[in-house]
């Protein structure tokens, strides 16, 4: 159900947070992994409540802790898409078809 559950905070810490400036505009201070982390933790009762704030924010911190898995997903997702896409073409090739041999 959670995905950071078994984080240590030794790899929240060695964790590189990427646009700190950015993110120290928007919300007026820094992005803690450790913090984020406690407060999953604490919103979900030690990880044994089903909350679904709590679970977003697991995913993106278990996201930013392994981008390589995300990067898996984005690929069988762009793949997903172009199978779909492939699906809508022909269909609407065999509408246009119909189209014309009702038309004929």
């Amino acid at each position: 159900m959670y995905k950071t559950k078994n984080i240590t905070k030794d790899a929240l810490k060695a964790l590189k947070i990427k646009n700190q400036d950015e993110i120290v505009d928007l919300t007026g201070s820094k992005l803690d992994p450790v913090k984020a982390w406690e407060v999953i933790k604490s919103t979900s009762e030690d990880f044994s409540k089903s909350d679904v704030k709590a679970q977003e924010a697991d995913a993106l911190l278990y996201e930013m802790l392994h981008p390589k898995m995300q990067q898996k997903d984005k690929r069988s997702d762009a793949k997903e898409i172009i199978r779909l896409q492939e699906k809508e073409r022909a269909r609407a090739l065999d509408l246009l078809e119909l189209e014309l041999l009702i038309a004929a």
